[in-house]
């Protein structure tokens, strides 16, 4: 019988917050996790026969399930009582550092294959058009590959090197590849990676541009030869949002230097023209990913006063 009762009472409780949830007006977007929620689906028999509505729902009881914020810090809190070190795929590791844990099973086999093949098919036809000295290919590293002494013990990470080794088989001119991952590990202890997001910072950008320009043969300018600004220093990232803990924010910098002087930035072909790669007043609207170039774009121009080509990157 106290068994029937908990049960009960489960039941009940569960349906009136599924009620309550679907009565409440749909949250269209979530500021904390930076993504579109799910809405109610229209009913119609082809998605219930394909199960396509089924799914769909399903999505849309857990993005707006009442208090949603509030049952997820409550079971993040719960997990970490009882010593849980990865929680809800991010690693809680030393010095309030969150990296985001990827598993075999967090990818399609058959997709990442194909993937690989059209990498390096369109690397392959870029050098055979263009010439291996005006085509690069830049790995950045996932943080968990990096930041190796910030792990918890035995934690896994994935082995993101296999499919890069991959592609370079496949690549006519192999040479054209940059790995940041030895470069940045060397950097660990330094703030290259955000504690709160899976983005690296500028400062690890910029040991990045130094391998960079050192294997093109350019002049690499000094880490002092750089202005530091700081737009924020309460960033908190998506790997965050996945767990909210208390933890310390992140500080957000760009750099600036003399070379930035008469550059012309052409987005999507004229769409966005800027005399600048940074969108400082997307920091008012705590949109700090738009901070760097106003976010992702297909296609960009830029246009130097340096007495060379523009570089072009896609």
């Amino acid at each position: 019988m106290g068994k029937k009762v908990t049960i009960a009472i489960f039941c009940i409780i569960l349906s009136v917050f599924t009620a309550v949830s679907a009565l409440k007006p749909n949250t269209e977007i979530s500021a904390r996790e930076r993504r579109v929620l799910e809405t109610m689906p229209d009913i119609n028999s082809y998605d219930i026969m394909d199960g396509t509505f089924q799914e769909t729902f399903e999505n849309y009881v857990n993005d707006q399930f009442f208090l949603r914020n509030s049952w997820v810090d409550f079971a993040t809190q719960m997990q970490i009582l009882i010593g849980k070190k990865d929680i809800n795929g991010v690693y809680i590791g030393e010095d309030d550092y969150l990296i985001e844990k990827y598993t075999d099973e967090d990818f399609d086999e058959e997709i990442v294959e194909n993937n690989i093949y059209v990498l390096a098919d369109f690397l392959n036809e870029m050098t055979d058009t263009y010439g291996k000295e005006t085509v690069d290919f830049l790995t950045v590293p996932a943080k968990a590959c990096v930041l190796t002494d910030y792990l918890p013990e035995n934690a896994y990470s994935y082995p993101e090197e296999e499919i890069t080794n991959a592609i370079c088989d496949l690549l006519n001119e192999p040479e054209i590849h940059t790995d940041f991952t030895e470069t940045l590990s060397e950097h660990q202890d330094e703030y290259i990676y955000y504690r709160t997001d899976h983005h690296w910072t500028t400062l690890g950008a910029y040991y990045a541009y130094a391998e960079f320009a050192d294997k093109k043969g350019y002049e690499v300018q000094p880490l002092n030869a750089f202005e530091k600004e700081m737009v924020s220093d309460s960033f908190y990232g998506t790997t965050y949002n996945k767990l909210s803990l208390s933890v310390e924010s992140d500080t957000v910098e760009i750099y600036h230097s003399e070379a930035e002087n008469g550059i012309t930035v052409d987005q999507n072909d004229g769409e966005i023209v800027s005399d600048s790669f940074y969108f400082s007043d997307m920091v008012e609207d705590e949109d700090y990913y738009q901070v760097f170039f106003g976010g992702n774009t297909e296609k960009i121009v830029i246009t130097t006063s340096a007495n060379r080509d523009g570089l072009c990157c896609y």
